[in-house]
């Protein structure tokens, strides 16, 4: 919910410090490859989850990506799904 909308019926928010800030920072691939980047969560374990994942070229600009919703299940499953959608889009493009 927009903060200003909570701010507008006066009403109170408490926000917690992050604990811990890292930066990110995304390395391009070598000339001529193409990198993948996947992720994944579950909304406890087991709970709902889905996976993604993103193909960007050396410019960091995106060719593909992909969105699965993996119903119940725990984040290793997860994890590892995404990492195999990744492969299996690579196999069908060529």
């Amino acid at each position: 919910m927009d903060f200003m909308v909570l701010k507008a019926f006066k009403v109170n928010t408490h926000h917690p410090n992050a604990p811990k800030i890292t930066k990110v920072i995304w390395s391009p691939p070598i000339l001529n490859w193409i990198k993948c980047n996947t992720d994944g969560a579950a909304l406890g374990s087991p709970g709902q989850a889905a996976c993604a994942g993103i193909f960007r070229n050396r410019n960091g600009e995106s060719i593909g990506c992909f969105a699965v919703n993996l119903g119940i299940t725990n984040a290793f499953y997860v994890e590892l799904m995404g990492v195999i959608f990744a492969v299996e889009c690579v196999v069908e493009r060529r």
